[in-house]
């Protein structure tokens, strides 16, 4: 296939501005509903239909815009475990690494957070169910496909993950997810598979939601369950050593991938 020629600066400006507008426009109706109705349900329709609108759009960009969607082919869904279980490790790694960063930041975001994971079931369904399998699709499958496809897999790569950090508003999150977005969309560009990354993404969101059960509060998790002291910075220096692994062998594969890319892409001769 080949690659697309028109610029996916305006479907991009576009697709994250549908996706705020109609939030925000549930937002303002939800806050129209009577004091009597469940409010973390209709939170959790708000992300699930604003998320869903804005694939709708970014869909509908296809033709116009040759905006590229996710391949729906059988080989594009196969799973690789041993890359899971590497991201899954990474994922780990990095909320290590993250804690005395993300410790310096006021509490009072992580307080809005846990205020809004005490609504019971629906925030658990947006965080383990809904924002997996939503959100890869547009961040990975079609924003992130595209960027790729126009600016290279390391620009690719690295605009996605801030604009996906960026959406998530808490400053906490900013950064996490913003790094989680690194590990997500080196996952999905070296195997073209969305649920890749969705199994990571899961896993990711239902264990941040199992310790919050846990805990009671979504902050300094990994200090939580590894305390202080020695077993902390035994912790702390092998989630680097990882993180350093992992960076090296993405960026190898990926080196990889586009020599492999440049052999079998056949000479342009003039006649």
């Amino acid at each position: 296939m080949p690659a697309p020629t028109r610029p996916f600066w305006f479907p991009l400006v576009s697709i994250i501005a549908v996706f705020f507008i109609s939030s925000m426009l549930l937002g303002l109706i939800i806050g129209l509903l009577p004091d009597t109705a469940d409010t973390s349900f209709a939170n959790f329709i708000v992300y699930v239909v604003s998320l869903l609108a804005t694939i709708a759009y970014a869909a509908s960009l296809h033709n116009t815009w040759q905006v590229e969607l996710p391949s729906f082919h059988p080989k594009k869904w196969r799973f690789n475990p041993r890359l899971v279980l590497f991201g899954l490790l990474l994922m780990l790694s990095t909320g290590i690494v993250l804690t005395p960063l993300l410790e310096q930041l006021p509490e009072k975001y992580i307080d809005q957070l846990d205020s809004y994971m005490q609504g019971g079931l629906w925030p658990m369904m947006t965080a383990v169910v809904a924002a997996p399998i939503l959100e890869e699709f547009l961040f990975r499958g079609i924003i992130q496909k595209n960027l790729v496809s126009r600016l290279g897999p390391l620009w690719g790569i690295l605009l996605g993950s801030v604009i996906f950090g960026a959406i998530h508003l808490i400053p906490q999150q900013i950064i996490y997810a913003g790094c989680l977005g690194l590990i997500l969309g080196t996952i999905y560009h070296l195997t073209g598979a969305l649920n890749d990354a969705i199994a990571v993404h899961f896993v990711n969101n239902g264990l941040t939601s199992l310790l919050y059960l846990v805990f009671g509060t979504s902050g300094s998790l990994e200090r939580k369950l590894l305390g202080e002291g020695t077993l902390w910075t035994t912790a702390y220096i092998f989630a680097l050593l990882i993180l350093c692994i992992g960076v090296l062998y993405a960026v190898l594969r990926i080196r990889k991938s586009l020599a492999k890319t440049t052999d079998t892409t056949p000479d342009c001769k003039e006649n």
